[in-house]
């Protein structure tokens, strides 16, 4: 129990400063921009890499809003204290932008973004927080809730992401 406790009290202070980091360009986002819809990214199995302090995993992403549904795929990497091995990772988040140019077949998503991410696992299920500014421009924030993902161990670090089209 004691474990858990301290490895729960490690998550929610590592989320606090990721949240701070990217508060700012939230509320830039919520003040000028709009709630755009959800992305929901999935890791592909066996596509893990991860070597001392970097790890990249494919992913692929559904991006829905009120009007209809985009598919993605790309790819996330991680630099930074990773002493975790994961498995069906699944990244929900919140889209805002501050452009309405997101008519569907658009794809205005795809693009490169940066961020910050903490994890934690224990008994083989863990949670984390993910959060990327970028695409197009960098008019795009992805807003974290938590994480989930089959596994154990503990990472904190700077995380990328590449969004492309999935046809």
């Amino acid at each position: 129990m004691k474990i858990i406790r301290r490895y729960g009290i490690a998550v929610v202070a590592a989320s606090l400063i990721v949240a701070g980091q990217f508060s700012v360009v939230e509320a830039a986002a919520k003040k000028e921009g709009v709630q755009l819809g959800s992305l929901v990214c999935k890791s592909q199995p066996g596509t893990r890499v991860q070597v001392f302090l970097q790890s990249s995993v494919a992913i692929k992403c559904s991006f829905k809003t009120s009007s209809g549904e985009e598919k993605y795929k790309g790819e996330i990497g991680f630099l930074g204290i990773d002493l975790s091995k994961k498995s069906e990772e699944t990244l929900k988040f919140t889209v805002l932008g501050l452009t309405t140019d997101v008519s569907m077949g658009s794809h205005t998503l795809a693009g490169d973004y940066a961020g910050a991410s903490v994890s934690v696992g224990v008994y083989k299920e863990g949670i984390g927080t993910t959060a990327f500014v970028g695409g197009l421009k960098n008019n795009f924030s992805l807003v974290p809730s938590f994480d989930t993902f089959k596994g154990t161990g503990i990472s904190a670090g700077v995380s990328r992401l590449k969004l492309t089209v999935d046809k």
